[in-house]
């Protein structure tokens, strides 16, 4: 099968999931994001130059091809499917893209794809005589210090060396190269929240949660703001959450300026609070009434999440303007449902009118309604386990007029 035909459609598939149009048009940042993005689905790390060269922006031999593991990290984060592919394109295996005429040429290209060809085996081989194995390695939550930021120092029990191991600490800062002599590590965690932190070779997609840490707001509501998660502690601002005079919750431009917060790029603006309680969070209310600061004359993707975490496991649910279904992806402890591999257009909200939206979760069993109607039932396996917080999330700003979880008899749990 020519992978140059598969190439390009999986460059398709690419730019409709990660919602920026045509990468043609894609600048500097958007394919800084776009690593980022790829590396938080697949954990699996490709340069931004290594993009603009898959994706035509910088200049390549015609008949650049990208290593398998690339390939394979592409593959994955697009949902390409290779048999839907041969259904569509049958002689694809026989197609050679960009093929000359002359038998010189037509030779070249033979070899190239036997090269090709030779070295994905090989690739291959390679990795798959690595017997990485996570749980051949540990690494437990030792002590803390501090409350908001806080530092959190971790043990660390490495009995495997074969291949890199990283520790991604589950906030969206970039994994930390583990050596293999290092027995202890710490991390200092800016925001409230609770994360799992994980261990991978940033390679295969083998990963497993070996921690969680909760880091708390004491009892408070915590305004925060940041251009991206990932530049936390640059650009970024964390207070007490208060409501202004007309009794919504919103962070001003103002107050995000003064933090080097660029409101002309791509920001969020977050309402938290995250305190541990002895109520199992299988069973509660969650609503929120808000609109947002939406700028309905622009052509783009925007959205809000909410998210209620457990001691174990987290709800989420992703709301985004009309036309931008493709991009929701929810979380329901242990299941992952996304707006590529489902039809997710009930998740569309008018943010220029003001929402109410309501969960019900009775014992596991899940009823999402927004203004009063349904649009989501379900069950999820796994527990949460007692309750730790909740969040409310905008891209770009947004007001809350409430914010409310309590339990099913109407006992409130978190109030703003």
């Amino acid at each position: 099968m020519d992978k140059r035909l598969q190439l390009k459609v999986i460059i398709k598939q690419c730019e409709q999931k990660f919602g920026r149009g045509n990468s043609e048009d894609w600048k500097h940042n958007d394919y800084l994001d776009f690593s980022q993005s790829i590396f938080e689905e697949t954990k699996i790390s490709i340069s931004h130059n290594t993009l603009k060269r898959i994706f035509g922006k910088l200049a390549t031999d015609k008949y650049y091809l990208p290593q398998q593991a690339t390939f394979n990290a592409l593959i994955n984060y697009s949902g390409f499917n290779e048999n839907e592919f041969q259904i569509a394109n049958p002689n694809s295996e026989n197609f050679l893209v960009e093929a000359e005429t002359d038998n010189k040429n037509r030779y070249i290209i033979v070899v190239l794809l036997i090269v090709t060809l030779l070295t994905s085996i090989l690739a291959y081989m390679y990795f798959c005589r690595s017997d990485f194995n996570v749980n051949e390695s540990n690494i437990k939550l030792s002590s803390s210090e501090g409350i908001l930021p806080k530092t959190c120092f971790f043990t660390v029990d490495n009995n495997y060396t074969a291949d890199s191991l990283y520790i991604d600490f589950g906030d969206k800062t970039s994994p930390v190269y583990l050596n293999p002599n290092k027995r202890t590590i710490a991390h200092t965690y800016f925001i409230p929240g609770v994360f799992d932190v994980c261990l991978t070779n940033r390679i295969k997609e083998n990963r497993n949660r070996k921690a969680r840490v909760y880091i708390t707001t004491n009892k408070k509501w915590y305004a925060l703001g940041f251009q991206r998660q990932r530049l936390i502690p640059k650009r970024f601002c964390a207070f007490f959450a208060y409501k202004n005079q007309d009794s919504l919750f919103a962070i001003t431009n103002r107050e995000l300026h003064k933090y080097s917060i660029d409101t002309l790029q791509p920001f969020f603006t977050r309402l938290c609070s995250y305190t541990p309680l002895k109520h199992n969070a299988d069973n509660f209310i969650f609503e929120t009434t808000f609109k947002k600061d939406f700028r309905h004359q622009d052509v783009t993707c925007s959205s809000l999440v909410f998210k209620v975490s457990g001691a174990d496991n987290d709800i989420r649910f992703h709301f985004v303007n009309s036309g931008c279904s493709s991009i929701v992806a929810n979380i329901i402890s242990e299941k992952r449902i996304n707006g590529i591999d489902n039809n997710l257009a009930s998740f569309v909200v008018d943010f220029k009118k003001e929402n109410t939206i309501k969960l019900i979760n009775n014992n596991k069993r899940l009823i999402l309604l927004v203004n009063g109607k349904p649009i989501y039932t379900g069950a999820y396996k796994e527990s949460l386990g007692d309750l730790r917080g909740v969040f409310v999330e905008f891209e770009r700003n947004g007001f809350i007029k409430n914010c409310l979880l309590s339990s099913l008899d109407g006992n409130i749990y978190y109030k703003f």
